[in-house]
């Protein structure tokens, strides 16, 4: 029987990383803002390869902070004037070399300090060459609004991607992606109390804040 010699074996395992290597280089978000649909990349800010294949939202590069210091502020919302904030969801960049392979890839949302959503699968978009790959979705529509309170809110976002490696994250070493939303009161609104006293009928107006 033949001996593999320590120089041999250290020879083969440091040439194994050629043969099986994956992981994500890019991630992104999409927001719709009162009906502008919009990819804010979260993390390879400014890269061309975000852009999905088939579609054409406008780009924001301004990279959003952690859970810590969200940031940015994607506006002041009031739901009864007709605001909307819908989460659409996202695309991920990812390479594999050699014998890894990537099978798909998912983002996940919360408001404020609630627990995360279940997994919002990205479709495969596009082979950008060389292993890379372009995951994107933006066919969820959750309105980010709904129960809210009058106040400033947050967003907060991960990604990952399954693999013949394992499962990647994407999660800004664990502070997550995260930016910020208000939620303004409504308008004054006119309405008219009916008074009955002594026999006579008054109309009152008033005023909700």
């Amino acid at each position: 029987m033949k001996t593999i010699t320590v120089a041999v074996l250290t020879a083969l395992l440091a040439g194994s990383s050629v043969f099986a290597e994956s992981g994500i280089f890019g991630s992104g978000v999409v927001i719709d803002n009162d009906g502008t649909l919009t990819l804010y990349e979260t993390t390879l800010l400014g890269d061309s390869r975000h852009n999905p294949s088939g579609a054409s939202p406008a780009l924001n590069t301004a990279g959003w902070g952690t859970t810590a210091s969200p940031s940015p502020n994607l506006g002041a919302f009031d739901t009864g004037a007709g605001d909307t904030l819908t989460f659409k969801g996202g695309g991920l960049l990812t390479y594999k070399n050699g014998l890894s392979d990537v099978f798909g890839a998912n983002v996940y949302y919360k408001i404020d300090d609630g627990s995360y959503s279940s997994a919002i699968f990205l479709s495969h978009n596009e082979n950008l060459g060389g292993g890379d790959q372009r995951w994107y979705s933006d066919s969820s529509s959750v309105d980010l609004l709904a129960g809210l309170d009058n106040g400033t809110h947050s967003i907060s976002i991960y990604f990952d991607a399954s693999s013949s490696d394992g499962t990647h994250f994407e999660n800004n070493g664990t502070a997550d992606f995260a930016a910020s939303f208000d939620v303004i009161p409504e308008p004054s609104v006119l309405g008219f109390m009916v008074v009955i006293g002594s026999g006579t009928l008054f109309i009152r107006r008033y005023f909700v804040i």
